[in-house]
């Protein structure tokens, strides 16, 4: 029972950041606040900010568990590693850290990594989240639940534009200020 209502918590999320992400962004938009520490697990993104705003540094899929998450802003794990980062291993980190995890072409958003009852591919099969380039997810050890964030491709001539995504680094740099801010205050 209790694991239909998390499903169902989790879906209802996808649904309002669904309806709170915009499907328009563009490759010309820029982060310009304060600057953000971010691990990434797999090849460094290309962005449209400058180093001085974001820092990247790569870690190792295994090295998620054991690092000091108050060193980093958020998480950021590429589509190569969604399957290993999908196994029960990694859930706690997730359900138990206090920043986001991002993970970049999940087809099954991030079900397999809050809830571990099927696969990465049986998930990624029922869901298969196509339009999404990023979703991201943020416990709440303190209270019941968390929260989540989709990143969908931007739409250029009614067509889904898969090869423009720096745009989409943009809006999540903004969403992990905002919670960075949050959390000092």
């Amino acid at each position: 029972m209790k694991k239909n209502i998390q499903i169902f918590s989790i879906l209802t999320m996808l649904i309002t950041g669904l309806i709170g992400c915009s499907a328009m962004q563009n490759d010309k938009e820029v982060y310009k606040g304060e600057k953000l520490n971010i691990a990434v697990v797999g090849k460094t993104p290309e962005i449209n900010e400058k180093e001085s705003t974001i820092n990247f540094k790569k870690l190792s899929l295994k090295d998620i568990k054991k690092i000091d998450l108050k060193s980093y802003d958020a998480v950021i794990i590429t589509k190569p590693y969604l399957s290993k980062a999908a196994n029960e291993e990694y859930k706690d980190t997730y359900l138990n850290g206090y920043i986001p995890f991002f993970f970049v072409e999940s087809e099954a958003s991030v079900l397999p990594f809050v809830d571990n009852s099927l696969t990465y591919k049986q998930y990624a099969d029922r869901v298969q989240d196509t339009q999404s380039y990023m979703v991201g997810v943020l416990s709440n050890p303190d209270k019941d639940g968390y929260k989540v964030w989709k990143y969908d491709y931007p739409i250029k001539n009614n067509k889904f534009d898969r090869n423009n995504v720096k745009g989409i680094y943009s809006k999540a740099f903004k969403t992990i200020e905002k919670l960075k801010k949050e959390k000092r205050s």
